[in-house]
């Protein structure tokens, strides 16, 4: 029988090895794929954008005129758009006031009643008047105002979403 030497490692020393090696690899893979996640710089806040919502030619001054914009969104890996209504009120000058059509109640779509000259809910009775504030139902607060302005170039008209 040949003498037993320890400086050759055997078998079951080998697989050992190996398989420690394999487990070492994994969890430092795993280590730094979570690693990335937790030193990585957090979302700020939600990107506003400058949407194009029509021209000064498509309004009459002080009456709302309803305008669906598309809007781009990021949710996750998800990239698409979404639809969002806005109450575009010319002033007659250069200025543009810009409403969500959005109900403050339970986030309804409102609808302009133009013999009554106010904002009206569908679904539960709440009414705003031509400036946005309620002046009926259970609404908790005014319509949402959006910032808007007029494009001197080509008098389009831009909202903020």
């Amino acid at each position: 029988m040949p003498p037993h030497t320890d400086h050759q490692p055997s078998r079951r020393r080998a697989l050992t090895i190996f398989v420690n090696g394999i487990g070492a690899l994994f969890g430092g893979a795993l280590a730094a794929l979570l690693g990335a996640f937790a030193v990585r710089p957090a979302r700020g806040a939600p990107v506003e954008r400058w949407i194009r919502a029509g021209t000064l030619g498509d309004l009459v001054p002080d009456v709302p005129v309803a305008r669906v914009l598309s809007v781009p969104r990021a949710d996750g890996w998800y990239r698409g758009r979404a639809r969002q209504t806005v109450f575009l009120v010319w002033t007659g000058t250069q200025d543009v006031r810009a409403f969500s059509a959005t109900c403050t109640h339970l986030g309804c779509q409102v609808l302009w009643d133009a013999p009554a000259k106010r904002f009206r809910c569908p679904c539960h009775g709440g009414a705003y008047d031509a400036e946005g504030r309620v002046i009926a139902g259970p609404p908790p607060r005014p319509l949402n105002r959006l910032q808007a302005r007029v494009d001197g170039t080509n008098k389009s008209i831009l909202v903020q979403l």
